[in-house]
């Protein structure tokens, strides 16, 4: 049986993710993050925070919402649904647009 993985502290968690301190507390307080207490009173986060964080940062430059993030996060099938839907129009719009500048570009 193999151990867990370590916890991370704070710093480490916001170094390996690339976000500040600050952010990790913003979403923590969004819900988006859960991290557990040691001992000494320090936050602890799991090695599955990072790919939380990864997610929330991505959907957040997307134009997606922290609700919508902590929705997708405690696994809301509606909202999960709903934000595919989103995301496949945009698609479509985005190759829309895509041909459109293709074309214009020939034209010069």
């Amino acid at each position: 049986m193999s151990d867990p993985a370590p916890k991370l502290k704070r710093g480490e968690l916001a170094e390996s993710t690339g976000v500040n301190s600050e952010t990790l507390r913003f979403y923590e307080k969004a819900g988006l993050l859960h991290p557990e207490r040691g001992a000494n009173g320090y936050r602890l986060y799991d090695p599955e925070d990072a790919k939380r964080i990864r997610l929330a940062q991505r959907a957040v430059g997307v134009g997606f919402s922290l609700n919508e993030i902590k929705q997708w996060l405690e696994n809301d099938t509606q909202a999960l649904e709903n934000a595919l839907g989103q995301i496949e129009t945009k698609i479509g719009e985005m190759e829309k647009l895509r041909k459109s500048l293709k074309k214009r570009l020939k034209k010069l």
